[in-house]
């Protein structure tokens, strides 16, 4: 998952490490590291989220996701897929496209810096 510039100053302030929770991808992306298929801020023991309360605007997003070359869907991968409203997805929707946006530009300058 990519994060905005202010999602990892949020788990920053936490007391992690930048390179515990993320890295920066070939194009200037900052991504959430996986471990064991599995986002690192999840605990399989309890399947929660350790830092539920400060997670990623893709998070809150979830399960409305981008996909390349189709555009914005519910991920159909989560449990909870079908209790999208129309009304939900139409709002999550147009924050997750201003998100893009954002993560677009904040990799640009990424980039040239």
């Amino acid at each position: 998952m990519m994060l905005l510039n202010k999602d990892v100053e949020r788990i920053l302030r936490l007391g992690y490490g930048f390179h515990e929770f993320a890295f920066i991808d070939e194009n200037g992306f900052i991504r959430l590291k996986n471990i064991d298929n599995h986002c690192i801020f999840l605990d399989p023991k309890t399947c929660k989220c350790k830092i539920y309360e400060f997670r990623p605007i893709g998070c809150r997003l979830y399960p409305i996701i981008y996909v390349e070359g189709v555009g914005v869907v519910i991920d159909t991968e989560c449990p909870a897929h079908n209790t999208i409203e129309p009304r939900e997805l139409n709002i999550k929707a147009k924050l997750l496209i201003q998100v893009i946006r954002k993560l677009k530009e904040e990799a640009k300058n990424r980039k040239h810096h």
